[in-house]
């Protein structure tokens, strides 16, 4: 994939992201993105190394963004399924439902969450799909590299 083609990917991406709400994790690769990475480089002469700030290619500014989905997705998708698991054992030998409320500390209102078996099967199956898609694009970028 040559770097025209990473940064159209790219932008496509932040776009899905952003339409689903997930605008925060573009953010996030887009400040680390911004700062740049750290690279030692020895020059001779010296004994300790000079630090030399590069700028990410957009095949890398691509993977930090792969990766973030993968992070703030499929991983805490994964932990979702944990939770499930966890009520499901729980509530084995009772009356009561899974289910979660994230209470304000402001106000005292809550929201309430709800696990369903069926509900967190499909998202799980979903995250297996992306997941796999992710995976075949980080080969592509790795493959096709200019």
């Amino acid at each position: 994939m040559n770097q025209e083609d990473c940064l159209a990917v790219y932008q496509a991406l932040v776009e899905m992201l952003n339409s689903i709400k997930l605008g925060w994790v573009t953010e996030e690769v887009a400040d680390v993105i911004s700062a740049g990475k750290t690279t030692e480089e020895l020059v001779s002469g010296r004994k300790s190394p000079n630090l030399k700030l590069n700028y990410y290619s957009p095949q890398e500014q691509l993977l930090l963004l792969i990766n973030a989905i993968e992070k703030s997705v499929i991983n805490t998708g994964e932990i979702e399924t944990e939770i499930l698991d966890i009520f499901r054992h729980e509530t084995q030998n009772c009356d009561l439902k899974p289910e979660l409320r994230f209470t304000s500390s402001v106000d005292g209102k809550g929201t309430m969450f709800k696990y369903s078996v069926e509900s967190v099967n499909s998202r799980q199956q979903h995250r297996q799909e992306l997941k796999k898609l992710l995976e075949e694009l980080r080969q592509e970028i790795g493959t096709n590299v200019d």
